[in-house]
């Protein structure tokens, strides 16, 4: 991607502008922004679901150092080590019985190490699937949580074993 397409879609998506204000800030004619738009639209989606998250919980860190950070982090719970394709399978495989599924647990949740900080220190979030999120609530600390998470990582890998989980 191009630096000033780059430009377009910080505007675009992260500053919200219209296409009037992009045009005259750029210096870009309005054929040329909606031919990136579309040109554009694998990177813009995804850019815009994270925008999402970042408006939602995280908006005093940088956008770009919160897309970095959301990106690059490996999508695992920092828990119980479950990710996204092993929950797709365990749902699939109506292994998964929460009545959440319609509004929570299907993809990973954005959560804080250290419940009484802010979403805003890179350094707090971490990766957690729901049950561990809902789990750890406020009461437990990263360190006592990772124990509950080891019997918890035991339980979904029986389950995406076909095992019935061992006695902890």
């Amino acid at each position: 991607m191009k630096a000033e397409q780059k430009t377009f879609l910080d505007l675009k998506i992260v500053k919200q502008k219209k296409y009037a204000d992009i045009e005259q800030e750029m210096g870009v004619s309005r054929k040329q922004l909606t031919k990136w738009w579309r040109e554009l639209k694998d990177v813009r989606e995804p850019l815009s679901i994270i925008r999402k998250i970042w408006k939602n919980k995280c908006s005093q860190i940088g956008f770009w150092q919160f897309h970095q950070w959301v990106t690059e982090t490996d999508r695992k719970c920092h828990y119980c080590g479950i990710n996204e394709e092993q929950i797709k399978y365990l749902i699939q495989e109506r292994k998964i019985h929460t009545k959440r599924l319609p509004t929570r647990g299907r993809t990973l949740e954005i959560e804080r190490l250290e419940p009484n900080k802010p979403y805003d220190e890179i350094s707090n979030l971490v990766y957690s699937c729901y049950w561990c999120n809902n789990a750890k609530t406020d009461e437990f600390s990263e360190k006592e949580f990772k124990q509950i998470g080891e019997i918890i990582e035991h339980i979904w890998k029986a389950r995406l074993n076909n095992q019935k989980p061992r006695n902890t």
